[in-house]
């Protein structure tokens, strides 16, 4: 049985790998049916549904797309909800101990209690461990 397509030969297509080109020839007989020619002179064979391999995802598109989100950056291990922390202040870069509240996009938020009801500030830097303990 023949797997149907939704590509045409001469068709503009888009690969993330390789950016645009051109489908040149389709031949529904091998497992690899669509050749692309792509802008840098580089050929590439895919599946009938626009796979480069057969276990991974689609790549070939009529629109060009991004990946976004993707990093392979070590989440920042953050201290537990009330956890009490250093806190480096910015404007004075002294060291505050307070209970950790939240990461911001202006830094972490300690508080003068666990419950969270005394006094807020944001901080540039935290530790659990005392700053001061070699000083």
């Amino acid at each position: 049985m023949k797997n149907k397509t939704v590509f045409k030969v001469g068709d503009k297509v888009f690969d993330i790998h390789h950016g645009w080109g051109v489908i040149i020839e389709i031949n529904q007989h091998l497992t690899f049916s669509i050749s692309v020619n792509f802008d840098d002179d580089f050929y590439e064979s895919y599946t009938y549904d626009g796979r480069s391999d057969n276990i991974i995802s689609k790549f070939l598109s009529f629109t060009e797309y991004k990946i976004e989100g993707f990093s392979q950056e070590r989440p920042e291990e953050l201290p537990k909800k009330g956890q009490i922390v250093w806190g480096k202040n910015e404007l004075t870069s002294e060291w505050q101990i307070g209970h950790f509240f939240a990461k911001s996009a202006n830094g972490y938020l300690i508080s003068s209690n666990s419950n969270f009801n005394g006094w807020h500030i944001v901080v540039i830097e935290i530790t659990t461990e005392n700053p001061y303990k070699d000083a």
